[in-house]
């Protein structure tokens, strides 16, 4: 890519590591693809991470392999392949809570974490949280050496099922339990992030293979791919349970939009939302609801966001795809 068109001093510069799921959903190019392009930003690798398989795979390690295969495809398609590395991430659920999935990802993390460098370190996280939670069972000493952005839990105070956190709830335990300082974006919050398809048309899609790739992934993955097929399941069983048609039609996702819920973790490593976050005492999951267990007593406290500025993030992105690839 050229050269940026302005210049961030050293002392704001921070490094950081994209942890992403790369190949579930359609979002996630589209936070890898604007940390790439942030000047801010020393991107010092990206770590691939599982997810469902009902999103594709028959198995943890096939969806971890998936993500790593599209993480390389987005940095490949913005030229970057000698630039920047993608890790394979760990091929299973953590087991328990003391027991870690060595990974190539999770040995990164530890080195990274490790390293002398004035500069701070952020672990961007959008998905499962194994790789982080292994590296930190690995090799406890590097607790205090990062900070944790992570897309995942669901709406305070009650919790319930949401994708991320439930794709291993050993892990987001092991993390909420951990002295690392985390700032969680929870469900409603980065479900904030819509963006419609004309925009993304207009906006996006002019820009360079990386930009048409990533708008046509979307969408087909909405309307042609898994969530197509899912669409059609998912209204029986609305139906069945009292909802009309015409109410599950103007359901999220609508046909031609999406939340590219992946994208706070940049906004946030940008500018902290200062105003937009209360600090919480860390509650666990409960196995099997993914319900919260709130603890406000805790004293290990972490950031919980209630907001996240989806126009200047969507704005920002917009505008350095166009520059780097218009």
């Amino acid at each position: 890519m050229k050269k940026a068109p302005y210049d961030v001093p050293a002392s704001k510069k921070i490094r950081v590591i994209l942890d992403t799921d790369c190949a579930c959903e359609a979002d996630d190019q589209y936070a890898v693809s604007h940390a790439l392009m942030t000047p801010k930003f020393d991107v010092v690798g990206i770590t691939a991470a599982h997810f469902n398989t009902m999103f594709g795979g028959a198995t943890v390690a096939e969806t971890a392999q998936k993500s790593f295969d599209e993480a390389q495809k987005v940095v490949d398609l913005m030229g970057l392949h000698d630039e920047v590395k993608v890790y394979h991430g760990c091929a299973d659920v953590l087991p328990d809570e003391k027991t870690p999935v060595d990974s190539e990802a999770s040995r990164f993390i530890i080195e990274e974490a490790m390293r002398e460098d004035e500069r701070p370190l952020f672990v961007a996280v959008r998905g499962a949280i194994p790789n982080v939670a292994s590296a930190y069972l690995m090799k406890p000493e590097i607790a205090d050496k990062f900070t944790i952005i992570w897309i995942g839990g669901g709406v305070y105070p009650e919790g319930g099922w949401e994708f991320n956190a439930g794709n291993d709830l050993t892990a987001a335990n092991v993390i909420m339990d951990s002295p690392i300082e985390l700032w969680q974006v929870p469900q409603n919050v980065y479900a904030m992030m819509k963006v419609s398809f004309a925009e993304l048309y207009e906006k996006v899609y002019p820009y360079g293979e990386i930009g048409k790739y990533i708008v046509d992934y979307m969408v087909n993955h909405v309307n042609k791919g898994m969530m197509g097929d899912m669409s059609v399941q998912r209204e029986k069983k609305l139906m069945e349970a009292g909802y009309s048609r015409a109410a599950i039609r103007a359901m999220y996702p609508g046909g031609e939009s999406w939340q590219v819920g992946d994208s706070p973790v940049v906004g946030l490593m940008l500018t902290d939302h200062a105003g937009h976050y209360t600090v919480e005492g860390a509650p666990r999951f409960e196995y099997g609801t993914c319900r919260y267990l709130l603890r406000p007593g805790n004293p290990r406290k972490i950031r919980v966001y209630n907001y996240v500025d989806s126009h200047f993030i969507l704005e920002d992105f917009f505008a350095k795809i166009k520059y780097y690839f218009g």
